[in-house]
């Protein structure tokens, strides 16, 4: 990268260049140069791990959802085995035995593991293999800074490189994240909810389980362009900025349209990925910050400012909407 940086110096201090007053500078002319460098870099790594050992995912990674066919292989269970069944609109399906189960947004394993604790009320340790006979047509959506934005088919389990891959990689003005939403597990609950995640790509090429992120029909991916922050948690707009030369974590807060009532001033992380492995997590009082003149903490490019919630406030808050909710509809059909 440094001899490419090397060169493009080289040849804009050359006095026959005619550069003109509005001309860029030498330094702006290297970081230029330098960004297509680590896009080319990284399109190739992308590339590269969209054909290495893990692109090819095992079905028990594929979720299953409406619309998709699994048959059913449980020997000792002669009232199912080999049958064949399709996933309705609402995610269920009805089977003998154990009545109603949802399988929308479980893998194939979860669906298998389930089945096999129901069955386990009637047969000790049930032996349980689910197969995806035909698959739903199923959609995943990439937008932003990619070489084709559109709306692509997916017919098997598709990672996140390799559905960039099939947007054509990334494009010229393409930053180094990438925004994912998905559904998953909820951590605290374990129930299917949505997630937004915020991924860098230099990380996942580098991590051999970079590919363990798997999309079904309906996720989406947003690749921003380079210079944009991300603010999320106690702020009143959540969402990717434009990252400003003067930009800090108080301007990007303001930016957000500042904390809420629940935000804990004294507790915010600037999540920050320089492709070398894990991410840093630097902490910022914003409340010094603002209050005593302690100084701000400038952002870089792909930074990820997280406000974290007073679980107190943020539970009274939950409360009071639910009640103003109640309210509202005993006006509504009084």
């Amino acid at each position: 990268m440094s001899v490419g940086i090397g060169s493009v110096v080289g040849c804009a201090g050359s006095p026959s260049s005619g550069a003109g007053k509005n001309a860029p500078s030498y330094a702006e002319e290297a970081q230029a140069r330098a960004a297509q460098v680590r896009l080319t870099e990284l399109n190739q790594a992308l590339a590269m791990a969209s054909n290495g050992p893990g692109g090819d995912l095992s079905a028990h990674d594929y979720r299953l959802g409406p619309g998709d066919v699994i048959k059913i292989e449980a020997p000792q269970v002669p009232e199912i085995q080999g049958l064949r069944v399709r996933i309705t609109g609402p995610g269920t399906v009805n089977l003998p035995l154990v009545g109603e189960l949802r399988l929308s947004g479980l893998t194939v394993g979860g669906a298998e593991q389930l089945l096999s604790e129901r069955l386990s009320r009637y047969v000790h340790q049930p032996q349980v293999a689910l197969f995806v006979q035909e698959y739903a047509s199923q959609e995943v959506t990439v937008t932003g800074a990619v070489a084709r934005p559109g709306v692509f088919p997916i017919t098997r389990p598709r990672t996140l490189i390799e559905v960039l891959s099939m947007a054509g990689g990334l494009a010229g003005n393409a930053g180094s994240t990438v925004g994912v939403r998905t559904v998953g597990p909820d951590p605290q609950t374990g129930e299917m909810a949505a997630q937004n995640l915020i991924l860098d790509l230099r990380d996942l090429v580098a991590n051999p389980n970079a590919n363990a992120l798997v999309l079904r029909g309906g996720d989406s991916l947003y690749v921003p362009e380079a210079g944009t922050i991300f603010v999320d948690g106690a702020v009143a707009n959540p969402g990717s900025f434009a990252l400003r030369s003067d930009m800090t974590v108080l301007k990007a807060i303001a930016e957000a349209g500042g904390t809420n009532w629940e935000a804990i001033d004294s507790n915010v992380r600037v999540i920050r990925h320089d492709g070398s492995g894990a991410p840093r997590e630097l902490a910022v009082d914003l409340a010094a910050v603002r209050d005593r003149g302690v100084a701000d903490l400038p952002l870089e490019d792909g930074d990820v400012v997280i406000v974290d919630s007073n679980t107190v406030k943020k539970g009274a808050v939950t409360m009071w909407n639910q009640t103003l909710r109640v309210l509202s509809l005993r006006v509504l059909y009084r």
